[in-house]
């Protein structure tokens, strides 16, 4: 035991730390917002947050990052395998079919997806010359076109364009010309009209809700006024553990899953919805600045792709919260209910882990060329 407690304190601290406490809130705000309605949700979650911190304290330790780059366009491939499976086998949830029922747990691609581009792209772009071509990017964009149209089907809209948004942060980073970048930008404004017309009939109302709640309180803008209701009656400090009106009156809906942040907000008040933003915030810019001090390529982009994803799904979730953002359906990284999403970002910050490990054990000795040069 106490060489585990040596060995974590060689990786990072502070990942780790703040890593462990939204684990603990996760189990905590899940029993509060779910043995009302749920009578062993909780339970699943304990069991998943077990096995989150199983791999994120001792993974680190016995599976190298580097492997997963070896092995990065095989998980490309079996997260594109297990999009298509969903549309022919997988199990429709409130009119969206995004999960794969496998007995014992609902498996949800999406978030492997996540995961393995994230992989795949910090690989292809480590085993680039930089900074990276109209060509080089004109791949990777095209690959990762292939997860966001099949999970865009399902219909999830936001786990798409996480699915998207890391990439683009990382060949941002790689130095991509940045007129390249403004015009993929623009096309995108220009496409808008083309894009809202191709957009699902709900997709549309959550816009609408989120521009204008008031047209139509009791329908598209009910979750969003539900959540503000919550958060705002919370105040400073709360109504108290288990004492959430909202919440448990059943007005605030998706309360153990998009909208635990609104459970909490509610029942702990400004105070610790406010640390918990910023231990998102922490853990974020942590994971980026490991990165920034990793030599190896590889590692310093999964570092960026990483501190991306935690940090931009967190912002959407609490954004969509507190009426800042249309309604996406996207959960909360290590709070939200959910199996498959707590395993692969828990094995991100495993990843992350090792990357520190491995710095501090090999001393920064591992100097490619191309990380010199970048």
């Amino acid at each position: 035991m106490f060489n585990l407690f040596k060995k974590i304190k060689q990786t990072d601290p502070i990942v780790y730390l703040s890593t462990a406490f939204l684990l603990i809130w996760s189990v905590i705000n899940i029993y509060s917002a779910s043995y009302h309605e749920y009578s062993n949700l909780y339970i699943k979650q304990i069991v998943f947050v077990s096995i989150a911190f199983f791999i994120i304290t001792f993974l680190p330790f016995l599976i190298e990052y580097r492997k997963f780059g070896y092995i990065s366009f095989y998980l490309y491939l079996v997260s594109v395998i297990l999009l298509i499976l969903v549309k022919f086998f997988g199990v429709s949830i409130l009119g969206a079919k995004r999960w794969i029922n496998l007995g014992f747990f609902q498996l949800q691609p999406s978030e492997v997806a996540k995961f393995s581009m994230i992989i795949f792209s910090a690989y292809f772009i480590s085993n680039t010359k930089l900074p990276l071509s109209f060509k080089d990017f004109l791949k990777i964009m095209g690959l990762s076109a292939i997860p966001f149209m099949l999970i865009y089907s399902q219909p999830d809209l936001g786990s798409a364009i996480l699915v998207v948004l890391p990439v683009l942060i990382m060949v941002f980073l790689a130095k991509f010309n940045i007129k390249y970048i403004i015009g993929f930008v623009l096309t995108g404004i220009i496409l808008s009209p083309f894009i809202w017309t191709h957009l699902k009939d709900y997709q549309k109302n959550r816009i609408i809700a989120f521009l204008n709640p008031e047209s139509d309180p009791k329908g598209t803008a009910y979750h969003i006024i539900q959540s503000k209701i919550a958060i705002g009656s919370g105040m400073l400090t709360g109504k108290g553990y288990l004492q959430g009106s909202q919440s448990k009156y059943y007005f605030l809906p998706e309360q153990h899953t998009d909208f635990i942040y609104a459970t909490i907000g509610e029942e702990w008040g400004f105070v610790v919805s406010f640390l918990i933003l910023t231990v998102y915030f922490i853990l974020s810019l942590r994971i980026f600045y490991i990165g920034m001090k990793t030599n190896e390529l590889f590692g310093k982009f999964l570092c960026y792709g990483i501190a991306s994803i935690i940090g931009f799904q967190a912002f959407i979730n609490i954004a969509m919260n507190v009426g800042m953002a249309p309604v996406v359906g996207v959960p909360l990284p290590f709070l939200s209910y959910g199996g498959t999403a707590l395993i692969m970002f828990s094995l991100m910050i495993m990843i992350v882990l090792n990357i520190e490990y491995i710095n501090k054990k090999e001393g920064f000795r591992f100097h490619s060329q191309d990380a010199l040069n970048y």
